[in-house]
Parts: C-alpha cells; structure tokens; sequence
C-alpha cells in the first residue's frame, strides 16, 4: 500500500528516492490498481479522485524540475516507459495537462531540449503530450538522441485517450514523418517491443490515408529485432505422411471464449478442422476449456517480465514446423508484430482480428468478407474475399438471448456510444456535441470505453467539456453490458474505426444504428452488416453532415427508431447470425483457403489483388493446363 502523503513529504524534500517513489505511485494510480492510499473514504474517493491526480502530478513536477536531477539509465527508461501514465496522470488532475510542468522544466521546449541534458531530454519526454496547450516543435524532436526521439514518437503515437482536435492533428502529423524513424535504433528488450507493437497497432485509429505506412516502417524495425534475438525465417516443413492434415498453426494473440476474436472465429475454426490440423499457439491465460475445444493441440505460454517467453515462442513454432500460420490477428499483444515479420510457414494470413492489413512481407493473404473491402490497395496482402452471407458468430458459453426492452419515448433519450477508447477520437466526439445542440430534446450519451484507471479518468475530464450530458460505464461482464446497453433508444458507432460486435449487440437488442462508411476495413464493418441485413441506407453514412443528419432524425422522430427496432428485432439476429457446435457448418472459409493452400504457388504469381473461390478455382485449373 502507497500512502500518497509520504510520496509528497519525498518529493518536495528531495530524498534520493523521490523519482522512484513518484513513478511507483503513478504506475498505481493510473493503472487502477487501487493501491494508492489518500486518506479518504471510498465515498469521498470518487468525487476527489481528480484532487488526488493533481497531488501526484504536482510530486512529480517538484522532482522532474529539481535542477539537481540526474537520471541513471535505468531512472531514465523507467520514466520514458511511464508517459502514457504520466500524460493520463496529468490529464486527470485540476491542471488539465502537463503544461506547467513543460514550461519549467524547459521553456524552450523541444529546441530547448536539443542543447539539454540527456537526463533533463528525457524528464521533458515523460510529460510531453500531443495535447499540451504550448507550441511543440514536432520536427524538432528527430534532432534528439535517437534511442529518446524513437521512444517518444512511438508513445506518442500511441497515447490514448487524445481529449483534443489539437492533439489529433498533431498525431496526423507524426504519422506523416514515419520515414524519419526509420533508421533509429532500440536494444531488443521486453519493454522496447511491446512500445513498438502498440504503436503499430495503435495507428489504425488515425483518420489519415497514410496512417499505416509506419507499420512497413516498424516492420523492418521489428524485422532487425528479430535478427537481434536471433530469430530467422524457418525453413519447409517436412513432407506429411499420407493421409494426414497439413498443420496449421493458429497464432492468437487473443482468444478466450469471453472475447470477440473468439466470437468471431469460431465458427472459421471449426471449418478449417475439417482440413487441417488445427494447433493453437496463444498466452496461457486466453485458453480455457472452450477454446481447447476448437483444436486439435493447444499450446500455450506464460508472459515473463525480461521477455523469456518470446524465446520459448520461436522454439514452438520450431518444434511444430507447420505448413499454414493462421494469425487471427496481429498487433493486439506484444508478440504479434514481431512474429508476424518472419516466415514461419510456406503460407501465412490473417483476418479481420485486428481490421487493419499488417503490411508485414511474410503475411501473404488477408481472409476477409468482401463487404469488408473497398479497394484491395488499401491492404499489403492479397485479400481472400468470403461472401458476406457465410459469416456467422460463435455462441460464447455466457451467451444469452436478448431481452427485448420496451422503448417507450422518453423526455430524454439514451443514446449509446459502445465503442474502445481508442475509437472514441476528438472529431468523433465533437460531432457528438454537434448533434446534442442541434437536437430538439434532451439526450444524455452512455459510453462504454472498456477501459479503467488513469485513461477513463483523462477521458471523462474531455467528455465533460464536450456534451452537456454524458455518463461512462467501467468496464462490465458481458451481460452486464448488454443489459446496459439495451436499456438505451439507439446507438451512435464511432469512425474512422467503426464497431462491428457493438452494432451486432445493438441489434440483437432492436436498438437502432446509425454508421459511417470509410474505406478501410475498420471503417466499412459497420455499413457491411447494415447493408447486408438491408435497413435504409440513410443510417450509413459517407459524409459528416450526412451522419449527423442521421443521427438527428433517430433522435427526433421516435416512429424512425420504432420501426428500425421493429425491424432490426424481426431478423433475430441469434439465429441468423450466431452457432455453436450443433449448427450446420458452412464450408466457405475451408473451401477457400484450402483451395488457395493447394495452389499456393499460382495464386502469388497471380496478378489478382483480391480473388474469391471462382478466382482461386480458375487460377488452380490454368496451372494444371500449363502443367
């Protein structure tokens, strides 16, 4: 337990431990450990929490700004490695950013830091926000140490929650200068590595349409780490006995039957059991009975804190030698990107998991409903395209049936924004604000942002600027949120980065969508399943003013949102789009991907971007024409 006086009393002494004992507190609090001790009742500690992170900001400033700090290397990277607490921390608090402490600790900012010290560089870094109020010389930042330049970039890259259109734009602009951090170097450590995955996946949120070339720059990073840790690309498998599956390797990053990669893939599992010998490779704790239940081998390891576990990663997929990797997606842990960047099998794809293309080289195909897909360029694979009416949902053992909740119109109306943090972007939130004053009659906005500690509190110190009226939910059970989420009259699905499984509970419930298309696979989930269960293409928007048009017409006329839930109730979704081991299987996902395992060779030779079964099926019969 954390007695948050005495990291004061440290702190503004100057005690030799004060930088440790502030950094321990920060890990405490914003991660919503609740090991932090302020002397208040539980009571007082909800309505006092934005005092507390001002009590801590203010330690932390007292010692980041001691002229007499000197960092050692490992003060210096437990501080870099702390910013996006730090950055929440500040955010919190009555300070409402870290500005006070950026203007003491350098007033010339990141000019000034070009000339600082390297303990003073990296102090600056550990509080930089995209959000800071003051000028930030982003350019300027690539003329610092490398190792420092490359890990604020990266955390930058990947702070979440960005409360401002400011810090929006900014982290736009940082994306455009990908290039610039190509050539910076990082030891491979532990900590080193899941910074880099964040980043990778983290990019994905932006609104840019270049937003994913730091991914083909991480990845030759990522690439040189594994040269690092002496891992190489494996060679063919051996020849199979007759008669016998190929193996296929699943690598999932995520997969226990709570969460949507399982939902979403397990009936593509159960297809491709059918043909191939289905092992698991995954962290211990995403394997549970249920999911054992989906292979043929299961696998799985124990995260270590020094990174051991990447070692005993490689050596499996050494030992299993498999002949197909299937990663279901790749970027949501830390051993996903680097993994991904080497050639583990003679055929590697991925899936919507993650729905963003890896762009990594080894990854050859990327497994996809054609709904999904706007234009094959936006992905580094060639896109394998499935037809939408073959997707179907895994039954979750807490699955229930959907309580319809009777909707009578209310004075004011729930809408609901179901979506990740990550999603939930500045000019997403600020369209919200423009929907709220333009609605003839009071809305309150329920957020459900699955998150907790230092970033729900950051988030609900912007939101409450924002909207007049707004509630965020912690983090619940499954069917806790569903209850929740059904008791609302609509919901509002997020962009760029839409939210597939939230419009499937939203409709399971009869609650009414109104979606935005963007032309990336994470900005066209929403609209593919709307289109496919055909309700009016008004709730689909292409343009912001056509969204909020939307979105208005939901609120204001409670017969449009009646007959939508009539609707949306009438197809019921449990049976259209949910099975489980009792439901009749389709063979879509198998037929395609085996076919394309089988010719494996033509198909890359293949001037096709994208190909369908017919594609597949027409590029195997030329081959053996020619053969």
């Amino acid at each position: 337990m954390i007695n948050i006086a005495d990291v004061e009393r440290a702190a503004f002494a100057r005690e030799s431990g004060a930088l440790d004992a502030v950094v321990t507190a920060v890990e405490a609090l914003t991660g919503g450990s609740g090991s932090l001790k302020f002397g208040y009742t539980p009571a007082e500690e909800v309505r006092r929490l934005p005092m507390a992170y001002t009590r801590l900001a203010n330690a932390l400033t007292a010692v980041l700004c001691d002229p007499q700090l000197e960092l050692n290397e490992g003060q210096l990277w437990r501080l870099m490695f702390s910013q996006a607490g730090i950055c929440n921390l500040f955010a919190a608090s009555t300070l409402d950013g870290p500005e006070p402490a950026m203007m003491a600790l350098l007033p010339g900012g990141l000019v000034e830091a070009a000339t600082a010290s390297r303990s003073k560089v990296a102090a600056y870094l550990s509080i930089l926000s995209l959000d800071a109020r003051i000028e930030i010389e982003l350019e300027v930042l690539f003329a610092l140490p490398g190792d420092l330049a490359l890990t604020a970039y990266l955390s930058l890259i990947s702070e979440s929650p960005v409360r401002t259109l400011l810090g929006e734009a900014r982290r736009e602009a940082l994306l455009e200068m990908a290039d610039r951090i190509a050539s910076l170097e990082l030891p491979a450590r532990m900590r080193t590595i899941t910074l880099i995955s964040k980043a990778w996946m983290d990019c994905s949120y932006a609104a840019g349409p270049r937003k994913h070339h730091l991914k083909m720059v991480l990845n030759k990073i990522l690439r040189r780490l594994c040269g690092a840790l002496k891992f190489t690309d494996l060679p063919r498998p051996p020849r199979r006995p007759a008669g016998s599956k190929p193996v296929m390797v699943v690598a999932a990053e995520i997969m226990h039957s709570r969460h949507v990669q399982y939902r979403y893939f397990g009936q593509y599992l159960r297809q491709l059991r059918t043909r191939f010998r289905l092992v698991l490779f995954t962290e211990i704790v995403e394997v549970d009975d249920l999911v054992r239940a989906l292979f043929d081998e299961v696998w799985s390891f124990k995260r270590e804190p020094n990174g051991s576990h990447l070692q005993e990663i490689y050596q499996a997929f050494c030992k299993a030698a498999p002949d197909a990797v299937f990663w279901l997606s790749v970027g949501m842990r830390h051993w996903g990107p680097l993994f991904a960047n080497l050639r583990l099998a003679p055929m590697q794809f991925t899936a919507i998991g993650h729905s963003a293309s890896t762009f990594c080289p080894p990854i050859d195909y990327y497994l996809i409903e054609a709904g999904y897909v706007s234009d094959p360029a936006l992905f580094g694979e060639k896109v394998l395209l499935l037809p939408d009416e073959s997707l179907r949902f895994e039954r979750p053992a807490d699955y229930r049936p959907a309580s319809v909740v009777a909707r009578s119109p209310r004075a004011t109306l729930k809408i609901a924004v179901p979506s990740n943090l990550l999603k939930l972007n500045p000019s997403f939130l600020t369209l919200l604000g423009r929907i709220e004053a333009e609605a003839n009659r009071p809305v309150t906005f329920h957020f459900f942002p699955n998150a907790a500690g230092g970033r729900i509190e950051a988030f609900r110190a912007g939101v409450v600027r924002r909207l007049k009226s707004s509630v965020i939910h912690p983090t619940l059970k499954a069917n806790a949120y569903g209850d929740l989420l059904r008791d609302c009259d609509l919901i509002l699905s997020p962009f760029p980065f839409g939210g597939l499984h939230s419009v499937i509970d939203a409709l399971r419930g009869g609650l009414p969508v109104m979606a935005m298309e963007r032309p990336e696979p994470h900005g066209m989930t929403d609209v593919m399943l709307l289109r496919r269960l055909k309700f009016p293409a008004w709730t689909m928007a292409r343009t912001e003013d056509e969204y909020v048009a939307g979105a208005l017409r939901l609120i204001q006329n409670d017969a449009v949102r009646a007959k939508l839930s009539q609707q949306a109730l009438a197809l019921d979704i449990d049976r259209l789009m949910f099975g489980d081991a009792t439901t009749p299987l389709g063979t879509d996902v198998a037929d395609l991907v085996w076919k394309t395992y089988r010719n494996h060779g033509a198909v890359m030779a293949s001037p096709l971007r994208a190909l369908t079964l017919a594609d597949v099926e027409a590029i195997a019969s030329r081959a053996r024409t020619a053969g």
